[in-house]
C-alpha cells in the first residue's frame, strides 16, 4: 500500500491504495483505496479486542497458541531435555565401545571380521543417534523461542488495551502487515481487512472470539 496526501481547504487528508494500481493501472491490480483514519479505526479496535481476550484468558490463549504451533508444549521441555540427555549419553558410550573394539583388535584380542562388525554397528547407531539429537535440539529451540514470542507479544499487546489511538509504536511491536481488500463499490462486496501480526497468537484470539460469538 501507498500513503496518499490530498489538501481540502485548510485541512489534510492521508489515505492508502495498491502501489501496483497507482502505478500500472487496473490491468495489473484494481484499486485499495481507504482512507488512514478508517484504516486506523480498525486497527486499533482489533488490537484493543485482542488485548481484552488476553487479559481475561492469557494462560490458556497462550497454552492453546504453543500447542498449536510449537511440537513441544511448555511443560514437555523438560521431558525431552531428558530424551536428549540419554541420547547423548548413549552417544558418547558408542565412542568408548568402538575405541574399545579397535584396541581389542590391535592386541589380538578380536577377530577382525567381529571387530570390524561392531564398529559398524555401533556407528551406525551413533550417527542414526546425532540425527536425532539435532532434530530434537532444534525442535526444542524452535519451542523455546515460541514461547519467547508469545510471552513478548502478549506483554505488548496489554499495553494498549485502553490505547486512545492507533501510534507508529503500536503498529511496529505488533504488525507485521495489513491486507486491504477492494473497495465495496469495485467488488461488490463487503471490504475485507486482513491484520497479520508479528506473532500468530492472533489466530487462536480471533477463533475464541469467533466461537464467543456464537
Amino acid at each position: 500500500m501507498k500513503q496518499n496526501t490530498s489538501v481540502h481547504g485548510n485541512k489534510r487528508f492521508y489515505s492508502f491504495n495498491c502501489g501496483d494500481h497507482m502505478r500500472f493501472g487496473k490491468s495489473v491490480c484494481f484499486s485499495h483505496h481507504i482512507m488512514a483514519k478508517d484504516i486506523e479505526a480498525v486497527i486499533l479496535s482489533d488490537i484493543r479486542e485482542m488485548a481484552q481476550r488476553i487479559v481475561l484468558d492469557e494462560e490458556q490463549i497462550k497454552e492453546d497458541y504453543l500447542r498449536h504451533n510449537a511440537e513441544f508444549a511448555d511443560k514437555s521441555i523438560k521431558s525431552v531435555k531428558k530424551t536428549l540427555q540419554t541420547k547423548q549419553k548413549r552417544t558418547e558410550e558408542l565412542s568408548h565401545l568402538i575405541q574399545v573394539a579397535y584396541e581389542d583388535r590391535v592386541k589380538g584380542n578380536m577377530p577382525e571380521d567381529i571387530c570390524f562388525g561392531l564398529i559398524e554397528k555401533y556407528s551406525n547407531e551413533q550417527k542414526t543417534l546425532t540425527t536425532e539429537i539435532e532434530e530434537l535440539e532444534t525442535k526444542m529451540k524452535d519451542t523455546e523461542n515460541n514461547i519467547q514470542s508469545a510471552d513478548a507479544f502478549i506483554r505488548n499487546i496489554k499495553k494498549y488495551l485502553e490505547a486512545p489511538e492507533l501510534t507508529r509504536e503500536m503498529c511496529y511491536e505488533l504488525i507485521d502487515r495489513v491486507i486491504v481488500g477492494g473497495h465495496p463499490k469495485i467488488t461488490g462486496k463487503e471490504r475485507e481487512i486482513d491484520i497479520v501480526y508479528k506473532v500468530d497468537i492472533a489466530s487462536v484470539l480471533r477463533h475464541k472470539l469467533n466461537n464467543a460469538d456464537k
